[in-house]
């Protein structure tokens, strides 16, 4: 991976390569976490003597404790610094995977996924908000869309080694493999920069000059270091919750609170959860719907995560959001419409297939490869770490109440009125890219700031 400064290629730094390696096995434990629980999940329930309802709680509780940890990552990452907080949530993770391999009933297991899901929300808040302070802007985009796509990496990870310890049903041994990729992130962690900005932030100007000059070419790193010393910050302001709703904050806060909740909104997380029971019920049949919609959607997923990497630094986020929405807009539509017009039948479940896998296709494009990076970039440095906690607090919380109220929705109005009230949403998501949301390629933070703060207060 290369760069440009001045119009020439350059090289990027040892220090921007070991960030980068964080962001991907950070993304790596987060989709790791959500696929080994469904090959484990099998073995689990015979073995624990788990019931319908605790199986569903030891999948919660995840996203459960992902939720509290978003809410107090941020003021962590602001208190005691992005780099210890990341290597924090690399020990949180390994502690919930022990204790999830050492359990021996349902209170033991639940505790343990509970623990992970601290650990992977530190990592979901953490991470992209690293990233984004340490990497020059150029490749700013594909390395902090790097995690999502390590996370659908992961995901798929977990997928197959659940399958390869199929035949033995050893779920304590599906769990231990999580502790390869958390160790190498603790290791990691130990010995990354810290962001410059963060350090700054502290007074600590000379070692905030030293590490941008290990992160960046020299001519940027003295272009982003005078832009970082004209800045006029007020830390005691910087450290109320009160900032989020200042005049000039509140607008790039309530943009990014929006990106977080309509993301989910989407129905993303909800439809990869129930879409086995979205196919058989379409008529498609159950062990073809297991298949291709676990399979075939991850998948999908993933490589096409790999095209929006490549094309995140290229084309913008921006067009790729706006592409994406109306793209995932269009796929609800349809399967809305064909399950207005038709019957359960084997056509209404591959037409169904087929607009679910379009609408992951135009997801991993779209909201898939911009919400991290969006709603880290837009944020002003004195908001962002506390911004962004809210704002995937608020991701958490609404993929939980999604799922929960979804199956009622469906009793009430049908998948036809399920899917044509996520199209509503995802529709207004696109609003929200093509008007307030600005372009921030290849921008530098400060200049983002500037758009928000206006010149006087720009950071």
């Amino acid at each position: 991976m290369s760069y440009s400064t001045t119009g020439e290629n350059r090289a990027l730094p040892a220090s921007a390569w070991l960030a980068i390696g964080a962001a991907a096995l950070g993304g790596m434990l987060y989709g790791y976490d959500i696929g080994i629980i469904a090959g484990a999940l099998v073995f689990m329930k015979p073995a624990l003597s788990l019931s319908g309802s605790e199986m569903s709680l030891i999948v919660a509780a995840v996203l459960g404790g992902g939720s509290l940890a978003t809410l107090v990552g941020g003021p962590a990452a602001d208190r005691y610094g992005r780099k210890s907080t990341l290597t924090l949530a690399g020990l949180v993770f390994i502690v919930g995977v022990v204790v999830t391999m050492l359990a021996t009933g349902y209170a033991g297991a639940l505790i343990g996924r509970l623990i992970q899901g601290i650990g992977v929300g530190l990592v979901t808040i953490v991470v992209p908000l690293y990233m984004v302070e340490v990497m020059p802007p150029a490749v700013r985009g594909r390395s902090v869309t790097l995690f999502q796509l390590c996370l659908t990496f992961g995901i798929l990870a977990g997928y197959l080694v659940g399958y390869a310890f199929n035949a033995s049903g050893d779920w304590r041994a599906m769990f231990a493999t999580a502790l390869v990729p958390a160790v190498a992130f603790v290791a990691l962690g130990l010995v990354l920069p810290k962001s410059p900005r963060w350090l700054f932030k502290q007074g600590r100007t000379d070692e905030a000059r030293a590490v941008l000059g290990r992160t960046h070419s020299a001519a940027e790193a003295e272009t982003t270091y005078a832009e970082l010393a004209a800045q006029t910050d007020d830390d005691a302001a910087a450290g109320r919750w009160s900032l989020l709703l200042a005049p000039g904050y509140r607008k790039a806060f309530f943009l990014a609170l929006a990106i977080g909740l309509l993301n989910q909104l989407t129905g993303i997380n909800t439809l990869l959860q129930f879409n086995t029971l979205i196919l058989d019920q379409s008529g498609l049949g159950s062990g073809a719907a297991a298949v291709l919609g676990s399979v075939t959607v991850g998948l999908t997923n993933f490589v096409v995560t790999i095209i929006g990497l490549m094309l995140i630094d290229r084309v913008g986020r921006r067009p790729l959001l706006i592409v994406g929405t109306a793209g995932a807009t269009l796929a609800l539509a349809f399967m809305a419409i064909i399950h207005v017009t038709t019957a359960a039948s084997s056509f209404q479940g591959y037409a169904t297939l087929a607009g679910l896998i379009g609408f992951v296709i135009f997801f991993a494009i779209g909201p898939g490869i911009v919400v991290w990076l969006a709603i880290s970039e837009v944020l002003p440095l004195a908001i962002r770490a506390k911004g962004m906690a809210v704002a995937l607090f608020a991701n958490s919380l609404m993929s939980a109440a999604l799922a929960a109220v979804f199956m009622d929705i469906v009793a009430a109005a049908g998948y036809a009125g399920a899917f044509a009230l996520l199209a509503i949403a995802v529709f207004v998501y696109m609003l929200i890219a093509i008007f307030p949301l600005p372009e921030t390629k290849g921008r530098k933070l400060e200049e983002i700031e500037t758009y928000f703060l206006g010149p006087a207060r720009g950071r």
